[in-house]
């Protein structure tokens, strides 16, 4: 009898064991939990092309679909993909490119043909014209390599193999001939870890790929919740509602610091928080055309302010559109070989002042619109906006505020339709990612449109520059055009730099992470902790 209990009380011990391993009654079945995510804004495609915003391209452009080349920050910037050799002539207009053995997630293997449908696709898309318009031909030359034909060199292709992702050329087409629009619901016409299996207004569903080309992802079931407010966010991290904590409010770090222990780290984004002034603005007869009123605008601005207000200190003032601590390509301000219009509001008196405005325009206020921008009252932008806001009143201009949802921002913003537009980039690794920015044939993702009949400036240069920088692969020699370049930029008073973030991310102990990317996080990278 005695043998008999103590094998049952055992048998009792180690099964409480198990149900309590994990804590708050959790499974210690690792395939069936859930990873709990959060994204801040619905995902309105499954389709990669679709979406140019950070969050989305955080859920299509890394965790479904992948590209020749991938993004992982943690180990320097663009690394091989689905692209196993790459191979270029010595006038550097072929590229040849091995395809690994992947498959797709739907089974299929990768071939040569899927890359040539999907790169055109891309370039039937005027949005990535900015990293397609100079390859002339792709084609396959067998099931595993394709090659590409370029117009003229282009040493920053590696941003192109990137960007591109790839589809499944027989599920996209079938998809399409049953009458549907690719994207409206989940597929399995990509390649990488995760297959998205739903999305709606208020969340997003991932499932791993057990047949992923790399190997099946620790994580099996990834659950994105929408929550678009910051605090919002903050709330649900401290509950142990998320297990990962990427772009932590930097007015909230200390107390989600306190919360995530040692499983936290503040690291330097690669971003850039930048002003634009539209000089074709209608608005007050025109004020943003003249070029006294745009540089009184910038001198007014204090970055130190925007700093405090938006990133809660947690920042460094920006004088580049890139950051040269990561982008060895891009013009540093240290040379002194560009305007850097520093804070200063009697600079900025002056410039009114020289416009022909009189001490009692200026003291009763001059309009000079309204600052849009993308987020909420609460968002790092939407905090910048009023802080701007602020500094320009102080010299005597009048502006009002609109932030709204990205889907509403964004089509003004690339459409020139604004006064003063407060916009963030990141995740750029060469210089020439400018060129979305000041290139006529970037339409749909410009802010500023240098190359217009009204255009003041030498669009000519500005976009000869942006060929010569790509037209040779030394870093010295790109150094210099660009250094032109952005100062060419800088003299037409239209691009302001604000700050580079600081980025904080936490994370819970279920997890354990195999690298930090303040970017691009690779889910598959990790682990369950038990």
């Amino acid at each position: 009898m005695k043998k008999t209990l103590a094998i049952l009380i055992a048998a009792l011990f180690i099964l409480a064991s198990f149900a309590g391993c994990g804590g708050g009654g959790k499974s210690t079945d690792n395939a069936d939990r859930v990873l709990q995510m959060y994204t801040s804004s619905a995902l309105t495609s499954a389709d990669w092309q679709t979406t140019t915003l950070t969050s989305d391209m955080q859920i299509l452009w890394v965790q479904v679909f992948e590209g020749l080349y991938g993004m992982d920050e943690s180990k320097g910037g663009y690394i091989d993909l689905l692209a196993k050799d790459v191979q270029v002539s010595e006038d550097g207009l072929v590229y040849t490119v091995t395809l690994v053995d992947a498959t797709f997630q739907n089974g299929d293997p990768l071939t040569a043909e899927d890359v040539v449908f999907s790169y055109g696709k891309a370039m039937e898309n005027a949005r990535f014209n900015y990293v397609t318009s100079f390859i002339n031909n792709i084609e396959a030359k067998d099931d595993k390599t394709v090659v590409f034909t370029l117009d003229y060199p282009y040493s920053a292709i590696a941003h192109t193999f990137w960007t591109v992702k790839i589809y499944s050329k027989r599920e996209y087409e079938e998809i399409v001939a049953s009458g549907k629009e690719f994207g409206v619901e989940g597929h399995t016409a990509a390649t990488g870890p995760y297959i998205i299996t739903g999305f709606d207004a208020s969340s997003v569903t991932l499932e791993a790929n057990e047949n992923y080309w790399k190997g099946a992802p620790d994580i099996k079931h990834v659950h994105y919740q929408v929550i678009s407010d910051a605090a919002g966010q903050v709330v649900a991290f401290e509950n142990g509602e998320l297990d990962y904590f990427p772009n932590v409010p930097n007015s909230d770090w200390e107390n989600v610091k306190a919360k995530a222990g040692d499983n936290c780290e503040m690291v330097t984004a690669n971003d850039v928080k930048v002003m634009f002034i539209n000089y074709l603005s209608p608005t007050n007869n025109g004020i943003l055309g003249n070029p006294l009123v745009r540089e009184a605008i910038m001198y007014a601005v204090n970055k130190d302010h925007c700093i405090k207000a938006g990133l809660a200190g947690y920042g460094m003032p920006a004088f580049e559109y890139m950051y040269h601590g990561y982008v060895a390509t891009s013009p540093n301000y240290e040379d002194g070989t560009f305007k850097t219009y520093d804070y200063d509001p009697d600079k900025a008196h002056q410039c009114l002042l020289d416009a022909g405005f009189t001490e009692e325009e200026i003291a009763a206020g001059i309009n000079v619109g309204t600052i849009i921008t993308y987020g909420n009252s609460t968002t790092i932008l939407g905090k910048m906006t009023v802080a701007v806001q602020g500094d320009l009143k102080e010299v005597g201009l009048i502006a009002d505020v609109d932030v709204q949802d990205y889907s509403v921002i964004g089509p003004r913003m690339y459409a020139q339709d604004y006064d003063i537009a407060l916009f963030g980039d990141s995740g750029n690794f060469d210089f020439n990612n400018i060129r979305q920015q000041v290139h006529s044939e970037s339409v749909g993702m410009y802010l500023v449109r240098y190359k217009d009949p009204a255009s003041p400036f030498d669009w000519q240069r500005i976009e000869a520059l942006v060929d010569q920088g790509v037209a040779t692969s030394d870093t010295a020699d790109r150094y210099k055009v660009y250094t032109e370049l952005w100062a060419i930029i800088a003299d037409t008073a239209t691009i302001y730099p604000i700050a580079h973030s600081g980025y904080g991310i936490a994370w819970s102990d279920n997890i354990t992470i195999d690298g930090l990317c303040p970017s691009y996080y690779h889910i598959d990278s990790f682990h369950w902790a038990n």
